[in-house]
Formats: C-alpha cells, sequence, structure tokens
C-alpha cells in the first residue's frame, strides 16, 4: 500500500509546495589518499585528489526535496561572499526558489570542509557565527512567511542553531503555520523543546531526545516514555525520534509504530537526517499520515548513510528498495528498470560493473565479485541469458537456467544490480550503464576484455583481478562426470538373469 500510493504521487502532476525554513549551509569536501604519517607532527598527510562542494544543513533539505521533483522555496540567510553566491548558484541550477534568501553583509556563509581519506573523515574545519542575526534580516523573515506561509502545503524547520532560527522566528513560524493550517514538520537542536510547542512532527536524534528529557534511552520502553513525555509536555502532534541503527519510532496520540532500520552497511551519516526530513515533508505536504511518511523516509535514509558525503536520494532509488522490500527479488533488473535509476545511483556513486555466465557458481566467482566491489559503491553484474550461452557455449549448456542465475547471483552481499543481456558480448550493456570501473579477471589483459575500450575512452578504467586457481564451471562438470559416471553406469547396469527369474517367480 505505501509502495503503491507513493508511486502515485511520484507520477502524479500536481506536486506539493514545502517551504524550508532554517540555518543555509555550504558542505565542502576535499578528497584524497593518506599514505603517511607527518615528520612535523603525529598527523596524517592528505594527498589531495579533488574537491567538491554540496549544499548543507537547511540547504541540503531543499535540495533533497528538489531532488524528488518536490516545488520547494527557501527561507534563510547567507553571507555576503563566495560561499553566499556559490549557494545562490546551485538553488538556481536545482530550481529551489530562493525569494527567501536574505544577505547579511556582516556574517561569513556557513560552510563546513570536510577532509575525507579513502571513505573516512579525518577532520572538519567549521566557517561560520553561529549568534542570532540582526534584527533587520529577523523582521524580513517573519514578513515573509506572514505574507506567504498559506501558499505552501507544508513547513520544514531545519534548525542547526547556526543564528538564523531566533525564538522570535520560531514561535513566528509555528504560530503562522497552525493559523493558516499548514502542517510544521522540525529537526530541532535545542535542548529545551518548549521553543517548538505546538508543531506538528518534531524529529530529534536520539542525542536530541536524550537532552531533552535529561536522561539516557536505551530501550525501547525509555524511548517511548521519552517520546510519550514529549508528546504531552509540548502539544505536537507526533514525536518521531530517529535511532540510527535501531531505525526509528513514532508516536502519535493514538498511534506508535517501531521501524526498523533498512541499510546493512554505513559509510557516512553526513546529511542522512536532512533526506529524513526532506521525505517527511514532501510525503506529509502531500496529504499522506505521519506513519506512511516516516516508513518511506526511513528507506531513504538507509540509502543515505550507504554513501560518503553529502547526497541527494531520488524517488528512484527509494522506488526501487520499497520494490526489494516487497518482493525481495528487485535486485534483478531489466535494462529499461536499471536506466531509470542509473542517473540518481552515477550522482552519488561509482559504478562498478562486471560479467559473464556464471553457469555453476562456485569460489572463484565469490571472490571476483569481493574484489570488484572494492573499487567502487555499486556493483552491476552483466549475465548471459541462455540462448547467449547455447551461442557461445554450445546447446549442452547452460546448466543452470538463467533466471535460477540471476536469483542466485541477487543473493549475495557485493552484488547490488543483475541485468540479463541476450548478445554474445555485453557491449550494449556497457555502454549503457557506462561504469566507472570494469572489471575481469587476470586470464585476461586489458586490450582483450570486452568494452576496454569504451570505458577508457570517457575516462573509466579496467582493472584485473586475480582469480583463484581451478575453479570453473567446466572443471566442476568434469569431476562431476568423472566421480559419478561409474556409479550411474552401475546403478543402470541390467540385472542378471537368475536374480530376474528370482524375482518374476516371487511375483
Amino acid at each position: 500500500m505505501i509502495k503503491d500510493n507513493f508511486r502515485r504521487l511520484l507520477l502524479h502532476n500536481d506536486k506539493p509546495h514545502v517551504l524550508v525554513l532554517g540555518d543555509v549551509m555550504l558542505d565542502k569536501f576535499i578528497w584524497g589518499s593518506v599514505d603517511r604519517i607527518s615528520p612535523e607532527a603525529p598527523v596524517q598527510i592528505v594527498n589531495i585528489q579533488r574537491e567538491n562542494t554540496a549544499l548543507g544543513g537547511a540547504a541540503n533539505v531543499a535540495h533533497n526535496l528538489a531532488a524528488i521533483d518536490c516545488r520547494v522555496t527557501i527561507l534563510g540567510v547567507v553571507g555576503r561572499d563566495e560561499n553566499g553566491r556559490t549557494i545562490g548558484k546551485k538553488f538556481d541550477d536545482y530550481g529551489i526558489k530562493k525569494t527567501g534568501l536574505f544577505i547579511d553583509g556582516t556574517r561569513p556563509t556557513t560552510t563546513k570542509t570536510r577532509v575525507i581519506a579513502g571513505s573516512q573523515q579525518v577532520v572538519r574545519i567549521d566557517h561560520e557565527t553561529a549568534g542570532p542575526v540582526p534584527a533587520a534580516i529577523e523582521t524580513q523573515i517573519l514578513a515573509f512567511l506572514k505574507k506567504n506561509i498559506a501558499k505552501f502545503n507544508a513547513l520544514i524547520i531545519s534548525d542547526y542553531q547556526k543564528g538564523v532560527l531566533t525564538d522570535k522566528i520560531i514561535r513566528g513560524a509555528i504560530r503562522l503555520s497552525r493559523k493558516a493550517g499548514i502542517k510544521t514538520i522540525v529537526d530541532p537542536k535545542r535542548k529545551d523543546f518548549s521553543i517548538y510547542a505546538g508543531s506538528s512532527l518534531i524529529k530529534p536524534n536520539l542525542k536530541e531526545a536524550e537532552a531533552a528529557v535529561g536522561r539516557r534511552l536505551q530501550t525501547e520502553k525509555e524511548v517511548r516514555d521519552a517520546a510519550s513525555l514529549l508528546l504531552e509536555k509540548h502539544g505536537f502532534g507526533g514525536v518521531l525520534i530517529t535511532r540510527g541503527k535501531d531505525g526509528m519510532f513514532l508516536l502519535e496520540k493514538n498511534y506508535e509504530v517501531n521501524v526498523p532500520a533498512t541499510t546493512r552497511e554505513v559509510f557516512d551519516v553526513t546529511g542522512a537526517g536532512d533526506t529524513v526530513l526532506a521525505y517527511l515533508g514532501y510525503l506529509i505536504a502531500a496529504g499522506h499520515s505521519f506513519s506512511e511518511a516516516t516508513k518511506v523516509a526511513n528507506i531513504a535514509a538507509g540509502i543515505a548513510v550507504s554513501h560518503v558525503g553529502t547526497v541527494t536520494v531520488s524517488k528512484d532509488e527509494v522506488l526501487h528498495q520499497l520494490d526489494k522490500t516487497t518482493s525481495g527479488a528487485k535486485k534483478i533488473l531489466s535494462m529499461t528498470e536499471l536506466n531509470k535509476i542509473l542517473p540518481a545511483i552515477r550522482q552519488n556513486s561509482k559504478i562498478v560493473f562486471t560479467n559473464g555466465c556464471f553457469d555453476i557458481l562456485h569460489v572463484g566467482h565469490i571472490a571476483l565479485f569481493r574484489k570488484a566491489k572494492a573499487f567502487g559503491d555499486k556493483l552491476i553484474i552483466g549475465v548471459n541469458t541462455d540462448a547467449s550461452i547455447r551461442r557461445i557455449k554450445g546447446k549442452k549448456r547452460p546448466i543452470v537456467s538463467e533466471q535460477e542465475r540471476a536469483h542466485i547471483l541477487s543473493a549475495l552481499e557485493p552484488v547490488d544490480f543483475v541485468v540479463l543481456f541476450d548478445e554474445d558480448t555485453p557491449i550494449k550493456l556497457i555502454k549503457a550503464v557506462k561504469p566507472d570501473i570494469l572489471v575481469k579477471g587476470s586470464d585476461y589483459t586489458v586490450d582483450k576484455v570486452i568494452g576496454h575500450d569504451i570505458v577508457t575512452a570517457y575516462g573509466g578504467k579496467v582493472e584485473l583481478v586475480d582469480l583463484i586457481v581451478g575453479f570453473s564451471t567446466t572443471n566442476i562438470v568434469d569431476s562431476i562426470l568423472k566421480n559419478y559416471s561409474a556409479e550411474r553406469s552401475s546403478a543402470k547396469r541390467p540385472k542378471s538373469k537368475s536374480v530376474i527369474r528370482k524375482i518374476t517367480k516371487q511375483n
């Protein structure tokens, strides 16, 4: 039901319009590698390989909303500096309306610079002024709210305590929203939640909830009791406590639900809360219940933390995950299905591709997949269909059908997607996938790997991995024939005439 409702919403032309109010930030990422320790001090030396910027804080919430085709307007503050101009340009690029973006010449644009080696964050450098915005800016923000709040379907308040959300602005925003009948979703940072009183839904993480109630929350009962206290004390419509690896807990006046986490491997939690907030706002603005919105947002969060850095999570990625959780087999995709989610995957992930028949799965294949996955983030396996194998290897192959082979491969941890191809070579599939890394066994040379010229032409790489000697489908078949052919022959040998006569006599 959730999947069908979400799919209908995503395909509908009339998208909700969400206002995001909060601390606008720029995230900078410096990517590199660490090979040695500095002789000057006991610190790592990072060899910089690339740099990029992304929207952070409330701006990342807005970016996530825009990525799922939601109409979104930002209400916040930047400095009169280069980072502020970068943010403004990104808003334009992503279709985020910045009619509520005000410039404060007295403060820098809040900027977080992260240095990442491999997939691990080494250090973060913050450039900010966290004091309250000037009274003139405060007045402009409240005037914008008073004039425009009724135009929106929901208000998201993204509080990072960087000075934009003063007491006056928070209380004014919630009061004006309630008066206009607009749902308000709050991501809090203050210890005293009374400032957010009357909001429709508040979304603290576990640490923030503990600070709000003044005690540790280690059991499900303790989490529930804390949510109940906050709900009654501050008049919230709902309390959603995000609990990392333990999922989420939602409490409303007459309803509660524990939603288990969906991710299997966490690489980086940067921006995951913003992703949750965006999906909550989008779905609640579209009329979905808090419960439905929570379940979808939980899936989006699981996708977000499987990437490194600040990323957006597309609707197609969420739909794919919803399909997978309901059918259990959605790692297996047609090329048409894969094409729908490739743009979002390509934006946030390094794609690795390998291919083969994989007729009888063996330890050599497992080693290949593990090594291939280590080169990137998403591993796509191209698998020859039965017809393709028969043309290549003869009419006695394959031994295992294409659907069986695809399902076995989809059950493997390193494998993200499996795509069948009917051609003799994977050239067409490689052109469609455009992998960053093309992987084959070291029994090939690079110039003999099919598709090497295509991949290297656009800047991709070909990696050859060592195989485990002695393992192949052919060797397995030969071993079976050698070890069991005599036994099968004996079993089929005609019984002696004396035995036949004895059986006949007994009957």
